[in-house]
């Protein structure tokens, strides 16, 4: 992790303010969809939850520093173990590439087997931006629906 941002993930922990029931941190956040700058629509640039700032690292793909935010959120009590956990899970999900997912699902006639070492993140973005260079967009798909819900998918072959 760059100086930078383990200066800001240490900032965003020692400066909270407290909203009613939540537990909020002071940070200067930019939405990955704005322009450099540019504030969020509809969002206190002075004091944004600490699980919007873990969100908007992972939509961005830092899940190393979201995983590290997590940490010492939970550590500081900032997180509880339930919220750190469905996070954890979620990075777990969007890091997985789609040749981890289990060998029968693999052996679909439509596998997309061009796409076994891409992780759900790298597919989600080629969908967003269109980029079916690699793949078409029926595959991607496929491959987002294979990662997402291989556990169900499992479960409905038995």
């Amino acid at each position: 992790m760059r100086l930078a941002e383990f200066l800001l993930a240490s900032s965003l922990l020692t400066g909270g303010c407290i909203h009613g029931d939540s537990v909020a941190v002071q940070a200067e956040v930019e939405s990955p969809w704005s322009s450099p700058g540019e504030p969020s629509e509809g969002v206190d640039s002075k004091c944004v939850t600490l699980s919007a700032r873990i969100s908007v690292l992972m939509a961005k793909g830092q899940f190393a520093e979201a995983e590290a935010l997590i940490a010492e959120g939970l550590a500081s009590g900032l997180l509880s173990k339930p919220q750190a956990t469905r996070l954890l899970e979620r990075i777990a999900q969007l890091n997985m590439r789609l040749g981890q997912v289990h060998a029968s699902l693999q052996r679909a006639p439509d596998f997309p087997s061009q796409l076994k070492d891409h992780t759900l993140f790298q597919i989600k973005q080629m969908l967003d931006k269109k980029d079916f260079g690699l793949a078409t967009e029926a595959q991607l798909r496929l491959a987002k629906k294979l990662i997402e819900n291989s556990d169900r998918l499992m479960q409905k072959g038995k």
